[in-house]
């Protein structure tokens, strides 16, 4: 077995879904947390919690890798930060049940979940997610922890801005702009571009308010 080990900064539900694909991956000789939150290891988190968020330099020397589970884009976005101002090494991870064309890029620290598709000419910046059943269409640009909910289907040709949230279910139509910022809500079918810091909602999608 690889002596790569990995240490994953949040071990809330996006979290545990990044270890368990991890250990299904079978690569890592040690999986365990960071978090606030005093969770005991049992049947569904049988990866031990070592320590607060906080105490991330404290455990540096016993892993190799790192990785940010939190969803939330701009709290991912701040630990990203203190990651990579560490010594370890930020983890990609990919799901053994995930394709991902061997022509896409993936930034580091970026996590595709099981049964997402990520196809050719794809770019993704530090820290996105590529959620549950997710599809990426070719040459679409991602940037810093864009999160793509479970389900949610981006055309061809897409481009995307730092900490936009793609919602559950929701679609994009091949060729878009949307900013940096944005809250796409859940099923709503984007046909035209979305400017910086809105929240589009609907079919098809419009900015509220």
């Amino acid at each position: 077995m690889s002596t790569d080990s990995l240490l994953i900064i949040g071990a809330g539900g996006n979290g545990r879904v990044i270890a368990d694909m991890a250990d299904a991956c079978g690569h890592w000789s040690r999986i365990a947390f960071l978090d606030d939150a005093p969770y005991p290891v049992d049947d569904e988190r049988p990866w031990e919690t070592v320590g607060k968020c906080g105490d991330l330099s404290d455990h540096v020397a016993d892993f190799t890798h790192g990785v940010v589970g939190f969803g939330d884009n701009e709290l991912r976005a701040r630990w990203i930060e203190h990651l990579q101002a560490s010594d370890l090494a930020s983890a990609t991870l990919v799901a053994p049940s995930a394709t991902v064309s061997s022509r896409a890029t993936l930034g580091a620290g970026t996590v595709v979940m099981p049964r997402a598709v990520v196809n050719i000419g794809v770019m993704t910046g530090p820290g996105c997610i590529i959620n549950t059943a997710a599809s990426v269409d070719h040459d679409c640009r991602l940037g810093t922890c864009v999160h793509i909910a479970p389900g949610a289907h981006i055309g061809g040709d897409v481009a995307i801005g730092d900490r936009t949230w793609i919602g559950i279910g929701s679609s994009v139509r091949h060729g878009l702009t949307i900013g940096h910022d944005v809250m796409v809500g859940a099923g709503a079918a984007v046909i035209s571009d979305l400017v910086d810091d809105c929240v589009a909602v609907g079919v098809p999608a419009r900015p509220r308010g």
